[in-house]
């Protein structure tokens, strides 16, 4: 008869599934909220050390893709600067063209239009993206062109190659857009394509009435355009790697995006379902405790 009416054992261990049962509805009910598996590493212990080199790979190629992403800014605005240092040529060659025919400029005007292409020319070299000088080498603080440093000299013709002008140095900048991937950038204003171009000019301002100084800087104006045809296609190279590295990185983003939500995240329709089902574990293990909670040793004595 004692061991009929002693509910202590069904009590305790109805108790310890009660436990169970909240715990495990207290978790999903977390998962469903947040929608991930656990708010720490120990909630997933047995897949940390993936979910943390999936993570460090993460972070890594985001930096890359990042750097890869300067880069490419900064050679797209040397581009559009070279390409309107190519207009700056053949505008001044074709005024250049007249006053030499005898129907354009006079001399004086020639001048004065020289003067002003050549400092919008040094201006443009002296570009600068994010506050850095684009033409300057490793020296991004000084503006790499100053046409009138003291020994950057008149020209006359036949005139020498003078890169006076320069403030620069010979720095090449160099990404790493990628494991194993490095690509080495950048164009400095003493190239022969901006030092002719200057020289051009030089010539114009300095000997504007003197046809051989001006046959000279036609000549220039003709060079100074191919050179920096050669440099901008080397620019718009430079930009495709960049490019086709961005889109690469991005894609191996995506993949471990994907590969740590599948270990971080849970799927919520899977935890709806299974909160439903400890909602009715949880009703019918209460309906039981109340019944057992309520029962008196008179209720089997008859």
């Amino acid at each position: 008869m004692a061991e009929r009416i002693s509910t202590y054992a069904n009590s305790q261990s109805l108790a310890r599934e009660l436990m169970r049962l909240q715990t495990d509805y207290a978790k999903g009910t977390a998962q469903s909220s947040s929608g991930l598996k656990s708010d720490n590493y120990q909630g997933i212990a047995n897949t940390t050390q993936r979910l943390l080199n999936l993570e460090s790979d993460y972070s890594r190629i985001t930096g890359q893709s990042e750097s890869a992403q300067i880069a490419l800014d900064r050679i797209n605005s040397m581009y559009s600067s070279i390409q309107t240092l190519m207009d700056i040529a053949t505008s001044m060659k074709n005024t250049l063209s007249g006053a030499m025919s005898g129907s354009g400029l006079d001399s004086a005007s020639l001048q004065i239009q020289a003067q002003e292409m050549m400092s919008e020319s040094a201006s443009i070299m002296n570009t600068q993206q994010a506050g850095r000088y684009l033409f300057g080498g490793g020296i991004t603080d000084t503006a790499p062109v100053d046409i009138s440093d003291t020994d950057y000299a008149t020209a006359s013709a036949p005139s020498t190659a003078d890169t006076n002008y320069y403030q620069g140095d010979d720095y090449k900048a160099k990404v790493h857009a990628a494991d194993g991937v490095s690509i080495t950038y950048g164009i400095t204003a003493d190239n022969e394509a901006f030092e002719s171009l200057l020289r051009a000019f030089n010539l114009v301002v300095t000997n504007p009435s003197d046809e051989t100084a001006l046959e000279e800087a036609y000549n220039l104006f003709s060079q100074s355009f191919d050179s920096l045809n050669v440099l901008q296609t080397v620019a718009s190279n430079q930009a495709s790697l960049l490019n086709t590295q961005i889109d690469r990185n991005a894609d191996e983003l995506n993949l471990l995006d994907n590969m740590i939500e599948d270990i971080k995240n849970v799927d919520l329709a899977d935890v709806t379902v299974k909160l439903t089902q400890i909602e009715t574990q949880l009703e019918a293990s209460y309906a039981l405790t109340s019944k057992l909670l309520n029962l008196k040793l008179s209720d089997y004595l008859a």
